[in-house]
Parts: structure tokens; sequence; C-alpha cells
């Protein structure tokens, strides 16, 4: 079973933890929709579609049906500690005419600067910088770039090289050592296959589609062909920068509309490109480089559900503590904290587009 923030605040007897809740979801597009599945333990494992089994037609008197396997990648996801203190100065709280509006600002800070967190996180994470935290979006849709004059393994998988992501990956059914200095024309036909020198790609449905070696202006055509790549419906959000929000509206323009508008999780206006939300997360960088370039961005697509992009929480969700008054100072704390993490239970669920320049 999954949950969203908002309907975990509903279900709070806790007027405080409610107020925690509510402010993390307020401002933030990711966190409005994206359902938490609730875990016992401190880790998920899940198996993630890798390939699909073939089937074919057959004779009824003369042919010999063979079989054909589905093929699953077994991915794990730990439950992280986010979270952090928040102490209230005792002289402050003796001397206002109202504690509790002392208290109140003090933790909202505190589940702000949650939120902003968890949102960085979400698209920026990498464990290997910080092994404390999960894999974001953007690390775990990169994936692993082509190399010249390199061994490769049965079941080993590649993207083409910075800039010229085509949207799938490519395995290698045909172990064997890559070209010492051409790179492959790609296949984008799914099940195709490519030779590399001694190596055999096979095409596989994926998730990065790149603007160019050094990035590139963004079109409405690029923004079709990320839609896509989300198979089995309709992408639940397009996140972006401002600057790409930006860029966004003005290609509609030209185009001779504009972006729909409708209404969101809270009854708050939003637009809308294709009827698919366009939201702006402040953690979508304009500094992600590609090839040459430094200034490039990154436009997300992606379904958020239990079979797609979720979280993954422990079942108090998130969790405050009145520890009450500090030792070593005239202060009372209070903890907020999350044992939570992130899950892709599908490839072809999300996307993203990298290499936008403007």
């Amino acid at each position: 079973m999954s949950i969203s923030l908002a309907e975990a605040s509903k279900l709070s007897t806790d007027i405080l933890l409610k107020g925690i809740i509510e402010t993390i979801v307020k401002d933030s597009p990711i966190l409005q929709e994206l359902p938490f599945i609730q875990i016992v333990g401190n880790s998920l494992k899940y198996n993630r579609e890798k390939t699909l089994p073939t089937v074919a037609w057959y004779d009824p008197v003369t042919d010999t049906w063979t079989t054909s396997e589905p093929e699953f990648e077994q991915c794990s996801a730990s439950l992280g500690i986010l979270g952090g203190d928040a102490d209230v100065d005792n002289f402050l709280k003796s001397t206002r005419s109202n504690i509790q509006d002392l208290e109140a600002a003090v933790i909202e800070q505190k589940a702000k600067a949650l939120r902003n967190e968890f949102e960085n996180t979400f698209l920026n994470g990498d464990s290997g910088v910080n092994a404390k935290q999960p894999d974001g979006l953007y690390k775990t849709m990169k994936g692993t770039a082509w190399a010249v004059d390199t061994a490769y393994s049965l079941g080993d998988v590649v993207v083409p090289t910075t800039g010229k992501e085509t949207g799938f990956r490519y395995e290698c059914t045909t172990a064997g050592t890559s070209h010492a200095t051409t790179e492959p024309t790609w296949p984008t036909t799914e099940g195709e296959t490519v030779n590399d020198n001694t190596v055999t790609w096979t095409c596989r449905l994926g998730n990065h589609l790149g603007s160019g070696a050094s990035g590139a202006s963004l079109t409405l055509t690029k923004i079709d062909q990320l839609i896509d790549l989300v198979r089995g419906g309709k992408s639940d959000l397009l996140l972006m920068s401002r600057r790409s929000r930006r860029k966004v509206a003005n290609l509609a323009r030209a185009a001779g509309t504009n972006l729909q508008v409708g209404q969101g999780k809270l009854g708050e206006f939003v637009e809308l490109y294709n009827g698919i939300p366009v939201a702006v997360s402040d953690w979508v960088k304009d500094n992600y480089i590609v090839g040459g370039s430094t200034d490039c961005s990154v436009i997300f697509a992606f379904q958020m559900g239990e079979g797609a992009v979720c979280g993954l929480t422990s079942p108090e969700v998130i969790q405050v503590e009145r520890l009450g008054s500090l030792e070593t100072k005239d202060a009372s704390r209070t903890r907020v904290k999350w044992y939570v993490s992130l899950a892709n239970f599908s490839i072809v669920k999300a996307a993203m587009l990298t290499g936008v320049r403007d």
C-alpha cells in the first residue's frame, strides 16, 4: 500500500506533525504527488523488468513450440535517515508573549529544510558521493556511457556517449571488445542489433535522451520525444528548472498557442503541456556539464506510483520527537526525522532530456 504525504497528514492526530507535513507538501510539486510505500524493515528488494519474453505464431500441426523467459534486474533500496533538531531558546520562550508562535516558527524552518533536502536528493542524489543518501533520478537514468577499446561481458548495458543518447539502452549479447576508435551507429528499434568490433549490442528500451555533443537549444520536438519515452500511460509530471519553463512557454507562444492551465492538488493553478503538469524545482540545475558546455539543464518526465517512481518510508512516515531540555545550553529540542528512500520500479516509467541549454 502506498500513501501520499497529503493523505498521511489527514490521518495524523498530532497537530504539530500535521503542520510539518503540510509545510513540506505546500511548495513541493514532487511531494504533492509522490506516493510512498510503507515498508517494514530497513530495505526493500524488488525486480525491475529488463527484457520481455518473445511470442510467435505457430502452425497447429507442424511447428515445435519454443520457450522464452522474461528477464528481470534485481534492485534494492535501503531507508536512510533524513532529519534535524530544532532548538528553541528558553530565554526567548520565557520573554515572548506567545511560546507556540516561536516554537512553530523554528520547526517550520526545519520542515522547509527537510523538504529542500529531499527534493535535491530525489533529483541529484548520488550514493557514491554520500553513502547515506539514495541515488536520485539523474544518476539512475544517466546510464554508463559506451567506451572505446573496452572489454564487455554478457549482460553489460551501455548508452551512447555524452550528448548522443537516443532514449534507448544497449545490452551486450555477444561478449567481446569494443572498437578501438569508432562508436557504433546505434539502432533505435527495440531488439535490433549492431556489431561493434567483436561485441554485439542489442537495442533495449531506455530513458535517457540527449540534445547533442555539447547540448542544444530546447525545442518542442525534443519535449515530445521525451514524453514518448515514458510508456504505459501519460507522464504525471514534467519537471524542469525555471529557465526551462520560461523557454517552454516562449516556444508555445511562438507556435501560436499557450500552455494550458489546470488545477493542482492544493487548488492552485498549474500549467500543462499536452495535458501534463509542468512543474518547477529549484533543484533542477542549469549548470550540468555536457561536452564543452557548462550551462546545461535537464527536463524529467515520469509517472508516479507503485509500479513507477515511488518513495519508500517507514510506517510512521515523518516523526516528531520532543526531546525536552538540553544539558549543554538553555534550550529545548524537537527532533524531526524521516526514514525514507526512493525506488524506480520500471525503466520505461521515467525519462530525462539532458543538454538543455536555454
